[in-house]
């Protein structure tokens, strides 16, 4: 498979480009800012709304972060839907054993080099900065680099088997496969596509509220929408942001990529 197979798209002009430009504006940056809103621990939102008269959205005692995975999964669901539906999508992208099998030894040998990289920049940023001292609902304070496999290790294992099927593939659906499909025809270039992409994908963590889920997550985009982009595959993009997502949380990085973090 070649890469950006998809370029034989028409490219749209003119009211038809500003209208599909608008959309994905509308869904990927638009609607995670709306979720951001909502989850926000300080609850601007809600001042907002009482400011004109409007009580607040959700009860005092309810978690709003609890919303965050089921909005991914049912977003991912329909999107799915969409993209088996539409006549003009190779529904083997989704899968396609075949190119992700061949691309697995770049993959895994990539991660190899880039999970040392993170484990540097968790360490990095434990010892000279206070970047990785949260503070437990409890109040005590303590430090999320390698906390998991230290004193969960139960959970990290979970984590492991749960994250890429729940969270990371669902996500490559989301921002790879639909994102490449639909919006070809406005990113007719292979690295507009796959900037664009990738800041799509960080932008998806704005409701996390805080600067590391968008700095970590903005190159993993970009080395994901790449790996699509080669292989024409959700599963091999999936595979590998499974990889270092489940890093993240061994070395204490994926805190700020968890909705229980919010407000600590």
């Amino acid at each position: 498979m070649s890469p950006g197979d998809e370029a034989t798209h028409e490219t749209l002009t003119g009211p038809r480009c500003a209208a599909r430009w608008a959309e994905m504006i509308g869904v990927f940056f638009g609607l995670p800012a709306l979720v951001a809103l909502f989850v926000d621990p300080a609850r601007r939102l809600d001042t907002a709304l009482a400011s004109v008269g409007i009580a607040e959205l959700t009860p005092p005692g309810f978690k709003r972060f609890t919303v965050m995975l089921p909005i991914l999964i049912l977003f991912s669901i329909v999107i799915a839907f969409v993209l088996v539906f539409a006549r003009s999508f190779p529904t083997r992208k989704l899968w396609n054993w075949g190119d992700c099998r061949v691309e697995l030894p770049r993959i895994v040998g990539w991660f190899v080099l880039g999970a040392v990289l993170l484990l540097g920049l968790a360490y990095a940023l434990h010892t000279w900065t206070d970047v990785m001292l949260v503070r437990s609902r409890g109040g005590e304070v303590g430090s999320t680099f390698l906390n998991l496999p230290r004193n969960n290790l139960p959970l990290i294992i979970a984590i492991g088997l749960i994250y890429p099927w729940f969270s990371a593939y669902p996500q490559e659906i989301t921002h790879r496969a639909f994102f490449f499909h639909r919006y070809r025809p406005i990113l007719p270039g292979r690295w507009s596509m796959i900037g664009v992409s990738a800041v799509a994908f960080a932008w998806l963590h704005a409701p996390f509220w805080n600067w590391i889920a968008l700095a970590i997550t903005l190159p993993g985009g970009v080395l994901f929408a790449w790996t699509y982009d080669r292989t024409q595959s959700a599963l091999a993009a999936g595979i590998e942001h499974g990889l270092y997502g489940w890093w993240c949380f061994f070395t204490g990085l994926g805190f700020f990529v968890y909705a229980g973090s919010l407000g600590a």
